[in-house]
């Protein structure tokens, strides 16, 4: 999430959370919804995750085609777009035709992207692409089968021009639906979403720079021919993650940081038949980083389940933009906020104190009789407290200072 840095003490200090604080989010009842959700600022959006089949990539090189699978499954038919006239018969077909769902790796991996012949560069799965014009035009005929059984045929018959074009109808040809999903209209949006049957354009989706993780609930194949949907959380663009598992919480910190969209997922919790309800994973961690470069971490604390769908975590920012918020809990300033002077109570013999502003830029510095500090010069603000142990040891605090 872009952020434009305030020089107002007020306001910067508004945007930057102390400690570890806790919060919840509900997808309601049956998972029914998902949740945008931002560590400076919370839940950005909660919103209906029932009222949409297909999601059409809306980046300008951008031609991936995403599906709800809670709302209906899509399989490859035995046509091609030359054969649109010819009535489908699904009869036994649903065993034999490819079902198609979503990669949870990358936002790019669609239901729908996924090539015919693997060998073909220019096949991007429900179309081919010309390299002279640079149009797609659509290859393939779909199946969707819908959560009550009934079935629409459908072919993107192109992308030219930021503009998909869409056709669908009854098995038979009746009923025949022509739509189309115009880039340009969804700004700083990833996806727009159209629902099928009722033939609408949903815009349902924050601007982009506005939210990291997204909680929702999704399907996918657990084993061969096995699909299942699971509650969990993927990733924004640009957003990286960190999974720590087998360390305390409490003292864990991020190691390597990975960029495929399901790091967070789903397996941050199990299902307990003997209580039939969800334990929460012991000595496992997550550290987000945002495109900011600020680091999150977040630890989930309980999930109520499909009753509510309530998902309870912490959270607590530890580092701001590359900057350490705190290093260990050896280190004690108070009072804080202050307006004078600054005490230091440090578990080990201090060399030195310096004190930075927030762009890094050094402000104090005192190396004897460092139980305390004067801070009194200084400009209202937030301020890093870094002490510095004879043996080479160091803990950092961010100290506010209120006149």
């Amino acid at each position: 999430m872009k952020r434009v840095l305030l020089c107002s003490f007020g306001l910067l200090a508004s945007a930057l959370t102390f400690g570890q604080t806790s919060d919840m989010v509900s997808l309601g009842a049956g998972y029914s919804n998902e949740s945008y959700y931002s560590f400076e600022n919370g839940e950005v959006i909660n919103v209906d995750n029932q009222n949409w089949h297909l999601a059409f990539d809306l980046s300008p090189f951008g031609s991936t085609i995403r599906l709800n699978r809670k709302q209906a499954e899509l399989y490859d038919s035995d046509q091609m777009v030359a054969d649109w006239g010819t009535t489908i018969d699904t009869t036994g077909q649903f065993t034999v035709w490819n079902q198609h769902i979503n990669g949870y790796d990358w936002w790019s991996e669609g239901a729908m992207d996924a090539a015919a012949d693997g060998s073909n560069q220019l096949d991007l799965g429900w179309g081919d692409y010309n390299t002279v014009t640079h149009q797609i035009l659509g290859s393939r005929i779909f199946v969707l089968k819908f959560t009550n059984g009934d079935c629409k045929k459908i072919v993107i018959e192109s992308l030219i021009g930021g503009v998909y074009s869409i056709k669908h109808a009854d098995l038979d040809g009746s009923n025949e639906v022509i739509q189309t999903v115009t880039k340009s209209d969804y700004s700083d949006r990833h996806f727009a979403y159209y629902h099928v049957l009722n033939n609408t354009v949903e815009d349902r989706e924050p601007s982009n720079d506005s939210w990291e993780i997204v909680f929702t609930n999704y399907v996918l194949e657990l084993a061969p021919n096995y699909y299942s949907g699971v509650t969990g959380a993927s990733h924004n663009s640009g957003v990286t993650v960190s999974k720590v598992s087998g360390v305390p919480v409490a003292t864990s910190t991020y190691n390597t940081w990975d960029t495929t969209i399901n790091t967070i997922g789903y397996d941050w919790k199990v299902f307990d038949f003997a209580t039939f309800s969800y334990n929460i994973v012991d000595s496992l961690s997550y550290f987000i980083q945002t495109e900011d470069g600020d680091i999150w971490k977040l630890i989930f604390t309980d999930f109520e389940g499909s009753a509510n769908g309530n998902i309870h975590f912490t959270k607590e920012q530890i580092e701001y933009a590359g900057i350490p918020v705190y290093e260990g809990a050896n280190l004690e300033v108070y009072p804080n906020p202050t307006n004078a002077l600054l005490y230091i109570n440090y578990a080990h013999d201090v060399k030195s104190v310096t004190i930075t502003d927030m762009n890094g830029q050094l402000v104090l510095e005192k190396t004897v009789n460092i139980s305390s500090i004067d801070v009194s010069t200084l400009e209202e603000g937030i301020y890093l407290l870094r002490v510095q142990s004879q043996s080479g040891q160091s803990s950092v605090k961010r100290v506010v200072i209120q006149h």
